[in-house]
This record gives structure tokens, C-alpha cells and sequence, in this order.
């Protein structure tokens, strides 16, 4: 009868094994992870200039450039830039400088995960009654068009939209989805 021998891996076979497993590990990780950050910023951000007419009626203007969304303008004909105002740009490009200061109001919320991503504003609020955030607009940006108090604009180029005051509501929460 023939003898059967046990035959192990040498120790260093296991060695080679384990290394190049962690080497192609760590490729296929980086590789995903590059990847990943590349469509994270691949749209660009908005860049939101909070400015006024010769007029001094205040506007937002937004430029998405990535998209080639040059020069949209919000304007308030019926409210007024508070005093010593002067023209405000930003670029969202990622949270960490959230939340930021707002000239007309208040920044509400952001997801800039994947730019250039939801911009939520609550602007020129009255508080009505004192017991909830009270008349405003409701300005949110995002990707497939610009809502402005509920109500969807898909984005061209140049474009101008006026928001009269009579436009301000007590926004409360809803199940609407854009």
C-alpha cells in the first residue's frame, strides 16, 4: 500500500498569495475611488452672485457653466437690498464652508455630493406670526431645472424670471417631489 503524503503550501507561497491579493486590492480601490471623484465634480458647480440692478432691485445670478447655463436671473421688482449692500458671489463646490451667509435671507439646505447638487434659499422671509419661518420665496437650484416657490423652470440660458412679493407664502413641509 502506497503512503499518502500531506502536501501544505509552503509558507512562502502564502506570503506571495496575501501580498498580491492587498496589491490588487488597493489598485481596484483607488481605481473606484478615482472614479468616484470624477463624477463627483465632472458638472461643476453653481456660482450664485447675490447682486442688484441699476436700479437696486435685487436679483440672483446663477451660472452653471458645465451646462453652458450662463447668466439666469431671479429678480425681486417689489423688495429692497439691505443697507451697505454690496455684491456677493459664491461657488458651491463643496460643504464644507456650509452654511453661508446670505444677503436677501437665509441658506436653507445644500447636497453637493455630486456637483453641482441641490442649493436650497429661504429669501426676503416676514415673519408673520412669529411661531414658524413666516412669508418667503423658496429658491432651490437643481440639476434638471430651477424651482422657484414650487414651481419648476426648466434652465435656458439667459434667462429672467421676475418673483413679485405677492409670490411669498408660508412655505411648510410637503410630500411634493420635483
Amino acid at each position: 500500500m502506497a503512503r499518502e503524503e500531506a502536501s501544505s503550501p509552503s509558507r512562502d507561497d502564502i506570503l506571495k498569495f496575501v501580498a498580491k491579493t492587498a496589491v490588487i486590492a488597493v489598485v481596484i480601490y483607488m481605481g473606484f475611488y478615482s472614479f468616484d471623484q470624477w463624477m463627483r465634480k465632472k458638472d461643476g458647480p453653481w456660482e450664485v452672485t447675490f447682486a442688484q440692478d441699476s436700479n437696486g432691485t435685487p436679483m440672483l445670478v446663477i451660472n452653471w457653466e458645465a451646462r453652458g447655463y450662463i447668466d439666469c436671473r431671479i429678480v425681486f421688482p417689489s423688495e429692497s437690498v439691505p443697507l451697505g449692500f454690496e455684491n456677493v458671489q459664491t461657488n458651491y463646490i463643496d460643504p464644507v464652508h456650509l452654511p453661508l451667509k446670505v444677503p436677501f435671507g437665509q441658506w436653507f439646505y445644500a447636497d453637493l455630493t455630486y456637483l453641482p447638487g441641490t442649493v436650497t434659499y429661504n429669501l426676503f422671509s416676514e415673519d408673520a406670526n412669529g411661531s414658524s419661518r413666516g412669508l418667503r420665496h423658496e429658491i432651490e437650484l437643481l440639476p434638471r431645472a430651477l424651482v422657484i416657490n414650487r414651481k419648476l423652470h426648466p434652465w435656458k440660458a439667459g434667462m429672467r424670471i421676475e418673483v413679485p412679493a405677492g409670490d411669498k407664502r408660508d412655505w411648510q413641509e410637503t410630500d411634493v417631489k420635483y
